[in-house]
């Protein structure tokens, strides 16, 4: 499906398993090849959505299968300077927790030689929002010749809906991030006119509803999105799960602002279908509110060596006052092996290897260039084939928590 107005215009492909979305991705590729740079030398950034070290497969981080088949498209056509670049949330980036090896991007950097940059560790230039609001946007981006957002669907507590608008928030650095939150709604919208994406892929294979963005529940949407306009791509992927834009402070902002308009979102609404109705975020509690507080900043920070406690944040937890609970202690996995004989004619690992491993190889090749250990295979087998070696460390509580719906998505 496509949609095209004079503001942009919107490409969708269905997809779900590793063939399908390489496919697609080339399809989309092609479609908006003339917005590609002309310079084959041009210094390209992707910006994924790293939010937190949940793998991506409950819906909060982008898919690897998505990352890994934009790189190959790219580099097919000849761009070789490309930059993989996010900085996770402040929680992450305090407790120093490094995302990007939790996840496997790292493991990017060797398989495709490209660069991978954690932006909370980049020089910042400051930019004036609103609310006070100064944060600092990563040097990188600003940088760059062209960039691409890659934003997954899912939930958000405080802003209603994450999708391109929500993931330019990821291109500030460390703690400074915390300046958004001085007007969530209105400094998303500002962000997103301060420093403009030039094409935006949506990561819309899983999806995460509910108490989101870490804390939901995965749900399969089975989309790939390509946009020339983040405003208008949010406003397509709005409608594809049923979201009223007037529920999403930071979209009611931008036709205030003039970027989309009504009438814009009536062509939305009568020509684009609703695919699957996204379970909205509950309401936050009063604690929640309060624990965000800019009068009550200085009471955070000074209980926060208390508040670190694991026994502590997990009654925060329990109170909602908090979704994230974070592990120190990175898995040690390395490696895993395959009994065949549990698998009959299931091939469900091979449809979300992101190196394209056959299932006669799962398990088989492990070591890199051919596995990085991502694990989807494990993750998504429903007979008990794959076993992992090494201990589960911060998987752990993903595991308890998200195991059993992975397999049935």
């Amino acid at each position: 499906m496509n949609f095209s107005c004079e503001r942009g215009r919107v490409a969708l492909r269905s997809a779900w398993t590793t063939v399908e979305v390489k496919d697609a991705i080339e399809e989309l590729l092609t479609a908006f090849s003339e917005r590609l740079p002309a310079d084959l030398g041009a210094r390209i950034a992707l910006k994924p959505n790293l939010n937190n070290d949940l793998v991506a497969l409950v819906g909060n981080s982008v898919d690897l299968r998505v990352l890994c088949s934009l790189i190959e498209g790219l580099q097919n056509r000849g761009y070789r300077n490309l930059v993989v670049c996010d900085g996770s949330n402040v929680g992450v980036h305090r407790r120093g927790i490094d995302s990007f090896r939790r996840l496997r991007v790292d493991k990017l950097k060797r398989r495709y030689d490209v660069d991978v940059l954690d932006l909370n560790q980049d020089d910042g230039v400051e930019v004036v929002l609103h609310a006070g609001a100064r944060p600092k946007v990563a040097r990188t981006v600003l940088d760059a010749d062209f960039l691409i957002s890659i934003p997954k669907v899912k939930t958000h507590a405080e802003a209603g809906l994450s999708c391109a608008l929500k993931n330019w928030v990821g291109i500030c650095t460390g703690q400074a991030k915390r300046h958004m939150h001085m007007d969530l709604g209105k400094n998303i919208f500002a962000i997103n006119e301060a420093v403009l994406p030039d094409l935006v892929l949506v990561d819309g294979l899983v999806g995460m509803e509910g108490n989101g963005p870490g804390d939901g529940k995965p749900f399969r949407l089975g989309q790939l999105a390509m946009s020339d306009n983040a405003f208008v791509n949010d406003l397509v992927i709005m409608r594809l799960v049923d979201m009223p834009w007037r529920d999403v402070p930071y979209m009611v902002h931008a036709m205030e602002a003039g970027q989309l308009d009504e009438g814009l979102a009536r062509r939305v609404a009568a020509e684009v279908p609703v695919l699957r109705p996204i379970e909205r975020a509950p309401p936050r509690s009063r604690l929640a509110e309060l624990s965000e507080a800019r009068s009550l900043h200085w009471l955070k920070l000074a209980v926060r060596p208390l508040v670190d406690r694991p026994v502590v944040a997990q009654t925060a937890y329990d109170l909602k006052i908090i979704q994230d609970l974070y592990s120190l202690e990175d898995d040690g996995v390395t490696g895993l092996s395959r009994n065949p004989e549990a698998c009959g004619e299931c091939r469900r690992c091979e449809d979300f290897c992101p190196t394209h491993l056959p299932v006669e190889d799962i398990g088989v090749k492990t070591e890199e260039p051919d596995c990085i250990l991502c694990l989807y295979c494990w993750w998504v087998c429903p007979r008990g084939a794959l076993t992992l070696e090494g201990p589960l460390g911060h998987l752990e509580r993903q595991v308890d928590r998200y195991k059993s719906a992975v397999e049935a998505l």
